[in-house]
């Protein structure tokens, strides 16, 4: 049977989920934040071996944008970053730990994100074996920092949607005005339409969203999780942003 490779990529953004097992490795954390100085310009990646087989692994990086939906679109990456070590073989039920330094500009403008994917390399098989090899990816976001500025987020606008169940949610549409990316969670949600009105914690975004971020000049539409009355027509909304976790 041919050899079939297939890359299944955890790309967390808004879509982003918790860590989890992907039979090959888990790998932690999803989310890393950093500054291009100081402390904070460094992070490490953790990534556990749950097979029986030693697993080969190399980290790549990919300078990611998001569209107005939270989807990632990933190029190539100048070496903004030194990881060490940037491949590894580790051992069935070992842990490996990879250091991340930052490299680029410590003076940066505008907070900047990328995609660090874990990839299991295919193991070179000999001609005599018949298998199917499953190989695996999984990406990490790590947000950059510029060393000065303050997140921010405004409503830019307020729809209604409704669910594939029948239940209308309030669909918010935040625009970023500065230069430190923001993180939608970290925010307090209400809306209202006259005597009716839910307020949304940032507990209940960080469950039901995901990291949610959004880039400086950037757009997000998040859907909440609220279900809107069937006599509300339209509502407003108010953001309070906490730019500290």
């Amino acid at each position: 049977m041919p050899l079939l490779r297939t890359i299944l990529l955890a790309l967390l953004c808004g879509i982003f989920l918790t860590p989890r097992a992907a039979f090959a490795m888990t790998v932690t954390p999803t989310q890393i934040e950093m500054t291009s100085a100081g402390r904070a310009s460094r992070g490490a990646i953790t990534v556990v071996n749950n097979s029986i087989a030693p697993l080969a692994v190399e980290l790549i990086t990919k300078l990611a944008t998001l569209d107005e939906s939270g989807v990632p679109k990933a190029e190539a990456a100048d070496d903004e970053f030194l990881i060490m070590p940037p491949q590894a073989m580790i051992p069935p039920g070992a842990t490996q730990n990879f250091r991340i330094q930052w490299l680029g500009d410590p003076l940066i403008e505008t907070s900047r994100t990328f995609l660090i994917y874990v990839n299991q390399i295919p193991v070179k098989m000999t001609k005599k074996t018949s298998a199917v090899q499953v190989v695996f990816g999984m990406g990490v976001m790590v947000n950059v920092a510029p060393p000065h500025g303050q997140a921010a987020l405004e409503v830019a606008k307020t729809d209604i949607t409704t669910d594939a169940r029948g239940r209308r949610h309030p669909v918010l549409t935040v625009f970023n005005p500065s230069n430190v990316h923001a993180l939608f969670p970290r925010a307090t949600v209400r809306v209202s339409d006259g005597s009716w009105s839910e307020t949304i914690t940032s507990g209940e975004l960080a469950q039901s969203i995901g990291i949610g971020l959004v880039q400086p000049g950037h757009r997000r539409r998040f859907v909440l999780p609220v279900v809107v009355p069937p006599d509300v027509k339209s509502v407003k909304t108010s953001i309070q942003f906490n730019t500290k976790p």
